[in-house]
């Protein structure tokens, strides 16, 4: 059974659920909107399906976050003890950290996970348009702690009350195959789209690459650079001009 709530900070942790289901199967990888007008008809076209799916990707869009991170994001994340809006958020990459303890012969210590939390955290920067999303949300909230709760993922704990999830990633993709089907867009379209979105944006604004690194929450300028050409060979004309002749 999956976890209610598998953000790292939350209160209850199950990690008696280790194990896995045997290999991966592969698909093929989903790629960035190709201008900012593009994505607004998919986020329109998403946004026609599910607002709340549409709103989760338009802050995936924004940070950078994957689904996974961007909808178990909470309100109390984004004001502080006063109710201001905050200028930035601290976010524990879920999938950062289970990568660096499940490594072949890390073990479950209190100070490998003390290294693992402080390795996989990334701060998010607020904007009026991520704000913007959050106000937004609370028209379609039903009063969970998730900006991105949604109606069919509830579910019941061990003594029946009822748990507010956002709607799973497999959902939230057939969703966005629908999108892609119904805009006739040429590449595969998935929620991994808007996390390649904000790193695309980064590079045509002149980005150095270390900063995009740090707004990823990545570990190293090697995965980074792996990372971006993956789906954009924007960068290949600024390596080329790396040189050591005068």
């Amino acid at each position: 059974m999956a976890r209610l709530n598998p953000r790292i900070d939350a209160k209850i942790l199950d990690d008696s659920n280790s194990s896995t289901s045997g290999p991966k199967k592969t698909k093929t990888a989903s790629m960035p909107p190709k201008t900012i007008e593009q994505a607004n008809r998919i986020l329109d076209a998403l946004y026609d399906r599910s607002p709340t799916l549409s709103l989760c990707c338009q802050m995936s869009a924004l940070t950078g976050l994957r689904y996974s991170d961007s909808a178990w994001l909470k309100y109390s994340d984004f004001y502080d003890k006063h109710g201001n809006f905050v200028e930035q958020v601290t976010v524990i990459q879920q999938k950062s950290y289970n990568m660096r303890l499940g490594r072949s012969g890390v073990e479950l210590t209190k100070e490998n996970r003390v290294a693992a939390l402080r390795k996989s955290k990334v701060e998010i920067y607020t904007t009026q348009e991520i704000q913007k999303i959050v106000e937004e949300t609370r028209y379609f909230s039903d009063g969970s702690e998730f900006l991105f709760a949604n109606a069919r993922s509830r579910t019941k704990d061990e003594n029946g009350e009822v748990i507010s999830r956002p709607m799973h990633v497999v959902s939230a993709d057939r969703h966005h195959t629908a999108v892609q089907d119904e805009l006739k867009l040429n590449f595969n379209l998935g929620t991994h789209s808007w996390r390649k979105f904000f790193a695309l944006q980064l590079v045509r604004n002149g980005t150095t690459i270390e900063k995009i690194r740090d707004l990823l929450g990545q570990s190293s300028l090697a995965s980074t650079d792996r990372y971006l050409h993956s789906f954009t060979h924007e960068l290949r004309g600024e390596v080329q001009k790396v040189s050591l002749l005068e």
